[in-house]
């Protein structure tokens, strides 16, 4: 066990009184209770201390981490079930989790996620495995009184050699100094020795490198995995545009699908030349000369405006943008952004060819994303059939509604639309 950690002094029990409505939410798997939520609003707790919930008999509903300093008071960890929480809790729950994962090693992925907050029962923290690097990025500052307890079931059920801690934003600005929380810093290491380069792993056999204290996320976008396998399988022969493109996932993959040419459009300098690193740790560097590869850097509806002056088309064209939507008041604004994504890209795309969008913006449903990409679509002039739709991933389990983020549509571009109607094909 690490010594930094230090103990900390036992959590409390707290009683937790909420309406018979919210009860019934808990009951079907709802895993928070908001500060308004709250009955008996005078509680004094701190950060971690074990909110307990009975129902309207007065029997055991569910226990949770109790944050004073957050909108969410309550993140549940156990419902239904009376349980004590502690080492021995965490590490069944961990056991539950890799039981979802055990199938990834065989398939040559040593990069996902191992714990994916709430779905697994983890509310408030999500741990990434990058090879022999785990990754524990804090949500909720209730979790640091628990990670003593926590840490040996990462250290016995994951073949890595060190975990870093990551804080969110909020749990860095919450609890600076006292209650538990001084302790931890975004980039220390839990367990394990320094890391002085950037976390090595493979995905679907291909190899790739992650900067897992200064990247976004935990340093890589593990949740497409699927997709990007989805689009090596489409990239024979194709020039692709892979808009968004990050450190460079979907770009490996295409190359490694034998595409003809990639074009990559990111804003951030370092993320592009990270992509450049992905891609010759799996083509040597003769083979790297060979590649048809090329990277534009700036704003992408403004390098996919140029691309249609230049009247430049691909046969595959990716859009994978951050969360256009960070909360509900931002889903109109998103959905727009979300057409007018989609209508670029489909004027990108050649007749015939492959128009892949996602969005990661949880505010948008499914359905409201595809709509507003269909809606891009027909705002181009193009009829487009729709091949398929993905969601999440195996290791991002999705246990209620707000879980589920991540949403994919594949469309083949027909061409020009008839006048005056819908175009050919299904319109999602």
């Amino acid at each position: 066990m690490p010594n930094s950690i230090r103990n900390s002094p036992p959590p409390r029990t707290i009683k937790i009184k909420v309406s018979k409505t919210l009860q019934g939410k808990i009951r079907k798997g709802y895993p928070w209770v908001f500060y308004y939520q709250v009955l008996n609003r005078k509680i004094s707790g701190k950060p971690g201390d074990l909110g307990v919930i009975y129902d309207d008999d007065n029997k055991f509903l569910a226990v949770g981490l109790y944050d004073p300093y957050s909108d969410i008071r309550l993140r549940i960890l156990k419902s239904k079930k009376p349980t004590e929480v502690g080492r021995d809790f965490f590490r069944e729950q961990f056991e539950n989790a890799l039981v979802l994962r055990r199938d990834l090693e065989r398939q040559g992925t040593t990069g996902y996620r191992v714990l994916n907050g709430e779905n697994d029962g983890f509310p408030g923290l999500v741990l990434d495995r990058y090879g022999e690097t785990a990754v524990m990025k804090v949500y909720a500052v209730s979790w640091f009184p628990h990670l003593r307890e926590l840490l040996p079931a990462i250290q016995e059920g994951l073949p890595v050699r060190r975990c870093v801690l990551l804080l969110s934003r909020h749990a860095e600005r919450t609890v600076p100094g006292g209650e538990g929380g001084g302790e931890f810093q975004s980039g220390q290491m839990l367990f394990g020795p320094p890391l002085d380069a950037p976390a090595r792993f493979r995905e679907n056999g291909l190899d790739f490198e992650a900067d897992v204290v200064q990247g976004q996320k935990t340093g890589f976008f593990l949740d497409q995995r699927e997709n990007r396998q989805r689009v090596r399988d489409l990239a024979g022969g194709k020039t692709v545009l892979n808009a968004f493109s990050y450190t460079g996932g979907f770009s490996v993959y295409a190359f490694a699908g034998g595409c003809r040419s990639v074009l990559e459009i990111d804003a951030n300098r370092h993320a592009l030349e990270a992509a450049r690193k992905n891609l010759a740790l799996n083509f040597s560097e003769g083979g790297m000369s060979r590649l048809d590869y090329r990277q534009m850097q700036g704003d992408a509806f403004q390098l996919l405006a140029q691309l249609e002056k230049e009247n430049k088309t691909f046969d595959l064209v990716i859009l994978d943008p951050p969360a256009f939507a960070k909360n509900s008041r931002h889903k109109k604004s998103a959905l727009l952004a979300y057409t007018r994504l989609a209508r670029a890209g489909a004027k990108r795309t050649n007749d015939g060819g492959i128009l892949v969008a996602s969005s990661c913006s949880a505010p948008v449903s499914a359905n409201e994303f595809y709509r507003a990409a269909g809606l891009g679509v027909k705002a181009a002039g193009k009829a487009y059939e729709e091949l398929s739709r993905a969601g999440h991933a195996v290791d991002h389990p999705v246990s209620f509604k707000e879980g589920a983020y991540l949403k994919t549509i594949f469309c083949r571009i027909l061409g020009k639309k008839k006048s005056g109607g819908e175009p050919d094909g299904n319109s999602g």
